[in-house]
């Protein structure tokens, strides 16, 4: 399989877009990825998202069932996680060309801030996504429960749920687009309360 696509890479963040990932598996194959979900965040607010149903390429565990609600016959004919990369990896870069604002940054020699990528558990959703693609992501994902842990210490829980409820963030918990959105905006928050990634 070639390798995937090169997105830049960030250390810290800058005021460019947040880049929400998540996703949901099948059961508990490594890479057994069933949906995938990114969201882009700007300033606070919600620029574009988009969901991907994608064939685990496996089994699908009932107990998995119970907590996502995705079921075999709602992935039937969809792409394996690396077919679809390419559309995905497309919106990606899309969404960041949307995002620069090259004329703000033109005196200083470029085009801007690069995006920031995030997840929640960020270790998790890297494994899943390096083990279905069969090569590293292209980019750093920072973890969005380090970044919670640093700006809400207070919080007795850092999980998705706990942190999106600390900050009224809606989240339908366990569906891919929804935890990505939610990633991102905490994200964001994070930033405000100078806990960078």
């Amino acid at each position: 399989m070639s390798r995937a696509p090169r997105v830049p890479r960030v250390a810290t963040h800058h005021g460019g877009a947040i880049i929400g990932i998540d996703v949901e598996t099948a059961c508990p194959v490594h890479g057994a990825i069933c949906s995938i979900g990114v969201a882009v965040v700007l300033g606070g607010e919600v620029l574009r998202e988009q969901h991907w149903y994608v064939d685990p390429g496996t089994r699908f565990d009932p107990r998995f069932i119970d907590i996502h609600g995705i079921t075999p016959a709602m992935i039937e004919g969809k792409p394996k996680l690396g077919e679809a990369w390419g559309d995905i990896h497309r919106f990606i870069e899309d969404s960041i060309e949307q995002t620069r604002q090259p004329r703000l940054f033109a005196e200083m020699g470029d085009d801007g801030p690069s995006a920031l990528f995030v997840a929640h558990n960020a270790q998790f959703d890297r494994m899943q996504i390096e083990r279905a693609l069969g090569a590293p992501l292209p980019f750093r994902l920072a973890c969005t429960v380090a970044m919670s842990r640093r700006a809400f210490p207070r919080l007795e829980r850092h999980n998705l749920k706990t942190v999106s409820a600390h900050l009224r963030i809606d989240l339908k918990h366990h569906d891919a687009l929804s935890d990505a959105r939610a990633c991102a905006l905490i994200a964001h928050r994070c930033m405000l309360e100078g806990a960078g990634a």
